[in-house]
């Protein structure tokens, strides 16, 4: 895990986190002292795989900024609160997919916390590449079939002689067929349109 923000008015907590996550994570956080601070931050684009909110902030509780960060970008946050009010959030924790951590915590139980969220990152990770060479592999089953059908529209060619001849163009240029067919759909899309 590197992309990591700390959101604490509290300058020693913020400190202490920040040891942690440099120790047992071996990455350099970025650091908010208020949620209007870590609004800004992630208002100019930057990412974060976890975002670590200690409750009270200065200028709010904590939760608008959670649910703000669970709902606008893609980091996975991470709320500590003091262990009276861990009770009273915990719906609201479940209901915005935000790990709720009382306070006081063991350094063991924080770093428990902190690694299942680095196992599910990679996890999410994974699928999420396998979703992305999914759609690349629809798109181009789509490319090869738009320019059959173009084929078959404007050069009267059966399905059979479209597929033959995306392929034979395909092997004479040396291209994959995905991007011979693209070669053809703007050859005749400049040629009939």
């Amino acid at each position: 895990m590197e992309n990591v923000i700390i959101v604490s008015g509290n300058k020693s907590a913020s400190e202490s986190l920040s040891d942690f996550f440099t120790e047992s994570f071996q990455c350099n956080p970025r650091h908010a002292e208020s949620a209007s601070h870590a609004y800004s931050i992630f208002e100019s684009g930057a990412e974060f795989e976890l975002a670590v909110v200690n409750a009270p902030l200065p200028d709010e509780s904590g939760m608008r900024l959670c649910e703000y960060i669970s709902d606008n970008t893609s980091a996975f946050c991470m709320l500590i609160v003091k262990s009276e009010n861990a009770a009273r959030l915990s719906d609201f924790a479940d209901k915005n997919n935000i790990v709720l951590v009382p306070r006081p915590f063991s350094k063991a139980s924080l770093y428990q916390s902190v690694k299942l969220i680095e196992i599910s990152l990679r996890r999410y990770f994974k699928l999420y590449q396998e979703a992305a060479r999914l759609e690349q592999k629809i798109d181009e089953v789509r490319r090869i079939d738009k320019a059959k059908f173009m084929l078959m529209e404007y050069k009267k060619m059966s399905e059979q002689q479209a597929h033959s001849f995306i392929e034979k163009y395909a092997m004479n240029i040396r291209k994959k067929k995905s991007l011979a067919a693209y070669e053809i759909i703007n050859k005749l899309t400049e040629e009939y349109m």
